[in-house]
Parts: structure tokens; C-alpha cells; sequence
């Protein structure tokens, strides 16, 4: 059986689009959607829940990044809902931003 692809890339992703994702960002856990994670082609979420880019986990299998979850929380927000709240773009979430995004 092929491995599934995203449309806008053609990318390998491993798992459902609908799969959930855990995340461990800085000792706090979020969990989302692989499809939040991955809407944006070539992005750092892209690239890691295709394999290009080597994972960590933590003790309970939750993906681990080394990131301000304050930070973070915006960020997944964004993804969420494709806007980002003017409110909530100070210069270290700007910084944090361009990590995730390409």
C-alpha cells in the first residue's frame, strides 16, 4: 500500500489527515489534528510528521519541542484558524513564528 500524500505538496505524511497528534512544547502538552499541523506545504510541521525532520518524544510518545509554550499556544492557533491575532504578535511570537512557518 502507497503512503499517503499531501495535496499541496506531495509529500509522504504518515498517518490519516485526521490523525491526533500529541505534542509535549516545553513540558506543556497540546494536541491537534495532523491536518492543523500541516496545511502549510514545507513548513517545520510538514517536514516533521513527514519524517524529513527526526523527531524526539517524550515518556508518553508525545512528539517533544524545545519551545516557550506561551509562545507556542498562539502559533497552534494560528494554524487552527489561518489568522493571526494582532494582539498576540509580539516580537518573540513573531521570531517563534517563523520557525513553524516557511
Amino acid at each position: 500500500m502507497a503512503a499517503a500524500t499531501s495535496a499541496a505538496e506531495g509529500v509522504p505524511i504518515r498517518g490519516p489527515p485526521g490523525e491526533v497528534i500529541h505534542l509535549n512544547v516545553g513540558g506543556k502538552r497540546f494536541s491537534t489534528s495532523r491536518q492543523t499541523l500541516t496545511w502549510i506545504p514545507d513548513s517545520f510541521f510538514s517536514s516533521l510528521l513527514s519524517g524529513r525532520i527526526s523527531t524526539l518524544k517524550d515518556e508518553t510518545g508525545a512528539i517533544f519541542i524545545d519551545r516557550d509554550p506561551t509562545v507556542f499556544a498562539p502559533i497552534l492557533n494560528f494554524l487552527r484558524t489561518k489568522e493571526l491575532d494582532p494582539r498576540l504578535a509580539w516580537k518573540k511570537g513573531r521570531e517563534s513564528l517563523t520557525v513553524f512557518t516557511p
